[in-house]
């Protein structure tokens, strides 16, 4: 008898473990998976980038042993504008925001930041969620601390994983909120990690979507195969009034940040939001 319930109960518990791990996986699986893409960058590289006319090189401590990698492009003026960019999961972090800032701001003497996150481009640490967002936190601080600006004087532009990072920044600033918000080829959820990780980060953006005050671009190419164009839709709907849509025939996911026609409209949408426009529309704290 005793042996009997002993058998009974091991493939009770055993059903139940392969139940739960079968709900599991299928939860993880509804949400696209990614390794991080982040690798090493030469000091002659960043100091390449950094020699380019009007840009110098940033290093930011956030952490004991972790010192952050980035880009600053000066505006015309101190004032700016100015656009603080998050990118995507990327090999490239650096080279691939230097480009867009550069496209966004040259004309109109525009001011731009990029950083990589943690163990991208050399930039030291590991990345997980709540690290990457502390980072941007800091790194937002930094600006207006440094540079001797406002709030309502930056503009967020976010890229695929990096929307749910500059998502983060803006909600968690409703005390000083930035002028706008740009969601290039938004995500829900996507769920990150090394080759060889059994338990894979999970970064969000429509957690954050309720505390943003400031104006937001949202754009997405009707070709995406990396994040459906489901994703974006749904961001544009939790977000209501606050969220201008903008969807792009045609486009695939790493074009939006090349597209000269996406980069007008994320120019036009910055120059119509003056400093001033997220305050005015800021929650009661």
């Amino acid at each position: 008898m005793t042996v009997c319930l002993k058998t009974l109960t091991l493939i009770v518990a055993t059903v139940l473990v392969g139940t739960l791990g079968t709900i599991a996986y299928d939860r993880l699986h509804q949400h696209p998976r990614f390794p991080y893409m982040g690798g090493p960058l030469s000091d002659p590289d960043f100091s390449a980038m950094a020699a380019k006319p009007g840009w110098r090189g940033l290093h930011l401590r956030v952490a004991d042993g972790v010192e952050l990698r980035g880009l600053l492009r000066e505006p015309a003026t101190p004032a700016g504008p100015w656009i603080l960019f998050f990118n995507g999961d990327s090999a490239n972090t650096l080279r691939i925001g230097q480009r867009l800032l550069d496209a966004l701001c040259t004309e109109r003497g525009w001011g731009g930041v990029v950083w990589t996150y943690r163990g991208f481009d050399s930039s030291g640490g590991t990345p997980n969620p709540a690290a990457l967002e502390a980072d941007a936190i800091k790194v937002y601080s930094d600006l207006l601390i440094e540079q001797k600006i406002q709030p309502n004087q930056v503009h967020l532009v976010g890229f695929s994983l990096g929307t749910s990072i500059a998502a983060a920044v803006a909600a968690q600033a409703h005390q000083m909120p930035p002028a706008t918000l740009t969601l290039l080829a938004p995500m829900t959820v996507v769920y990150l990690g090394e080759r060889t990780q059994v338990r894979l980060h999970r970064y969000e953006t429509l957690k954050w979507l309720d505390g943003i005050a400031s104006p937001t671009l949202v754009v997405h190419g009707t070709s995406d195969t990396t994040l459906k164009v489901e994703y974006v839709r749904a961001v544009a709907k939790s977000l209501g009034s606050r969220a201008t849509l903008l969807e792009m025939p045609g486009l695939g996911h790493e074009e939006l940040l090349v597209s000269p026609v996406v980069q007008a409209a994320i120019r036009a949408f910055i120059a119509n939001h003056p400093a001033g426009s997220a305050q005015a529309a800021a929650p009661p704290l």
